[in-house]
């Protein structure tokens, strides 16, 4: 990896000068929610612009009008991604931050045209903040495209095996290459890029992997297996976000929640019930039960997330952004949720006892 992408400055976590005056794509998600109302309540914000392919998110209606500003942009046409930049409020001072959540992530009926947004939308995003000195560019990406199996780490920091596999969901290799895209320019010299790698999100509504699992009626898992896992929340995320783009800082990062613990045991301290299904048989029986309409979760997506366990290193991510000691617990002490867990799905005391 590039110094851009390893390397830690005196400078990283240090305020921006000036308020900030933020551009977020895809506020239709659920984080964003959290996000851009913090960004809102945050008196160094100015004002956000929030972009969505439809209408403005429930949760964001309320919003100061003087304050957040919702427009309507298919970002699979340049035209209309570079039409963001030229928007009325934006006379006196453009951007200085651009966050792009937007991504197409649903596996069923994916198709060239959601590679081509997935893709495109980053880039052109991207562009826009080079070609017009935007301060910031954070993307949103996920732990999926990290490599798992039997010999990944039991810590992965940022710097592990990328899932380069030809044979990966083309979600993935979509993120892969939107993440690259940024990565590219991660030596700019007037733009800090971020990339931001979330482990499986957590939260009412969220689309992310884990969360359909345990939506699902009842979640499927494999037999004699229980990787070890480190989950965040929207609102924890939201956080990080909102750090990332008020504080100075680039590179790749790893955000994750605080506790360590096993995929069955965060089930069990919610009060779901898994069943155990043959490993030969899990990826049939995810099929049959989407069919039912019992689960949104697919399997393919990352197969190898029930067998293997998937725990991110985002000590990086709290040494640059993170303040000590504020809303954060010791990451193997007992939080609520984990207070619930017994027994073998306890938090490992260090993460060699977590291999």
């Amino acid at each position: 990896m590039g110094d851009a992408l390893t390397s830690e400055q005196p400078w990283f976590g240090t305020p921006r000068e000036g308020r900030r005056r933020v551009l977020v794509s895809g506020v239709h998600r659920k984080v964003a929610g959290e996000f851009v109302s913090r960004l809102v309540a945050d008196p160094e914000v100015e004002f956000v612009v929030g972009v969505s392919h439809g209408t403005c998110p429930p949760p964001l209606l309320n919003l100061d009008p003087d304050r957040f500003l919702m427009t309507t942009a298919d970002l699979s046409r340049r035209d209309q991604v570079e039409n963001l930049f030229m928007l009325d409020r934006l006379r006196e001072a453009n951007f200085d931050t651009v966050v792009h959540l937007a991504f197409q992530g649903n596996p069923k009926g994916y198709s060239v045209r959601r590679h081509e947004f997935n893709v495109n939308s980053t880039r052109w995003l991207l562009d826009g903040c080079l070609r017009r000195a935007v301060g910031k560019f954070i993307y949103l990406s996920t732990d999926a495209v990290y490599e798992v199996g039997p010999r990944s780490a039991s810590q992965v920091r940022e710097d592990a095996d990328v899932n380069f596999d030809p044979q990966a969901h083309p979600i993935v290799r979509d993120t892969v290459d939107a993440e690259f895209s940024c990565r590219a320019k991660m030596d700019h010299d007037h733009c800090e890029i971020v990339v931001l790698r979330p482990s499986g999100v957590l939260g009412g509504g969220v689309l992310s992997g884990l969360n359909l699992l345990m939506e699902s009626r009842p979640p499927l898992l494999p037999v004699g297996y229980d990787p070890l896992i480190n989950p965040t929340s929207k609102q924890r995320l939201g956080r990080d976000l909102h750090l990332a783009a008020t504080l100075r800082g680039k590179g790749l990062f790893n955000v994750a929640g605080p506790v360590v613990a096993t995929l069955e045991g965060f089930m069990e301290a919610r009060g779901i019930s898994p069943q155990r299904v043959p490993g030969p048989l899990l990826t049939a029986a995810g099929r049959v039960q989407r069919a039912a309409g019992r689960s949104r979760y697919n399997q393919a997506f990352h197969p190898g997330r029930l067998f293997y366990s998937l725990v991110l290193d985002d000590a990086r991510f709290d040494r640059c952004f993170r303040v000590p000691g504020s809303e954060r617990v010791d990451r193997f002490g007992v939080d609520p949720v984990q207070s619930a867990i017994e027994g073998k799905r306890r938090v490992p005391t260090s993460f060699a006892d977590a291999g």
